[in-house]
């Protein structure tokens, strides 16, 4: 799904190293059958989903991410609408679904707004169902919450293959099992970059020691382009169809990694006054928010954990 991914091991005997190339042999299946069949673009199974959704269908749901669906939507309806996976297409009109399609202004306010009418037009989910639809101009993007999901089944294959310790590394998205050696992983939150910034500051916000958990991180520094001095960053705002603007990041730890991506996602788009009752609401405990003015605002049970950085501060809800 054009992510970058890295797995580090920490074999607790030496023995192990032996079943190494078996386990990443797996893990590589796994990830690369995901990213084929779980990305909303291309000829994977959700692709041709959407193809027969936008052509008035009522394709069947693949089987492989029934599961998937089912997650994505509990955590739409848990969220308010927040967290939307039927937004695929809102997704390409931005130009967003791919680096080379990002474009350099903003697309025509009534193309947005007839796809906002499409999904307003769509049916509602029913999970455990086989087939959804119809819901022309609709399509589904795991983009928010796949990592997050696919992740946490990537280390629990690790775990079967006898690999405990391990951490994978998936673009902003970092989950553990177990330790390292003797001591806990030990995970950066990095800074997102600022318009005017000094090439001096820190690059990382804290650091945290985690362990059997993931520290996911939404932020507007990635994926974006600038028009008459403004950002457009990727996360979508399924309300009114436009980019959001209130947050520069926002980093969600949680053992569940799959809340913790969507719930991230669904939090970035509430902005700075309503994240903290909607993370509340979700059971998210531990967050840290970089507002459009780089103020840092971290949670009471992520602040009691965090080793700042020399020259960062924040406020604690």
């Amino acid at each position: 799904m054009g992510t970058e991914i890295t797995v580090t091991l920490a074999p607790q005997r030496r023995g192990q190293f032996r079943s190494v190339k078996r386990a990443m042999t797996e893990l590589k299946i796994l990830l690369r059958n995901f990213g084929h069949d779980g990305w909303a673009w291309g000829y994977g199974a959700l692709a041709e989903f959407n193809r027969e959704l936008a052509a008035g269908m009522v394709p069947a749901i693949p089987p492989s991410l029934r599961p998937l669906f089912d997650r994505a939507w509990q955590l739409r309806e848990a969220s308010g609408g927040l967290f939307e996976p039927r937004i695929a297409s809102l997704v390409h009109l931005w130009g967003f679904d791919s680096v080379e399609r990002i474009r350099s202004e903003p697309p025509p306010a009534d193309e947005a707004a007839a796809l906002l009418q499409a999904l307003a037009r769509a049916p509602a989910y029913q999970p455990g169902a086989e087939r959804y639809g119809p819901a022309p101009g609709v399509g589904w993007d795991f983009g928010g919450i796949g990592k997050g999901y696919i992740v946490d089944q990537a280390l629990d294959l690790l775990a079967f293959e006898g690999f405990v310790d391990a951490t994978i590394d998936a673009g902003g998205n970092v989950a553990v099992r177990g330790q390292r050696r003797e001591r806990s992983w030990r995970i950066g939150i990095r800074r997102p970059l600022m318009p005017g910034d000094d090439p001096d500051a820190p690059e990382l916000i804290a650091v945290l020691d985690a362990r059997d958990e993931s520290i996911n991180t939404h932020g507007d520094d990635q994926r974006y382009f600038i028009h008459e001095g403004k950002r457009y960053a990727h996360i979508i705002d399924p309300r009114n169809g436009q980019c959001t603007s209130e947050l520069r990041s926002l980093t969600v730890v949680h053992r569940d990694g799959t809340l913790a991506e969507a719930g991230g996602a669904a939090l970035f788009v509430a902005g700075p006054q309503a994240w903290p009752e909607l993370a509340a609401k979700l059971g998210i405990d531990q967050v840290l928010a970089v507002d459009a003015h780089g103020a840092i605002t971290v949670t009471p049970a992520l602040a009691a954990r965090l080793q700042p950085e020399p020259g960062v501060s924040w406020s604690i809800l």
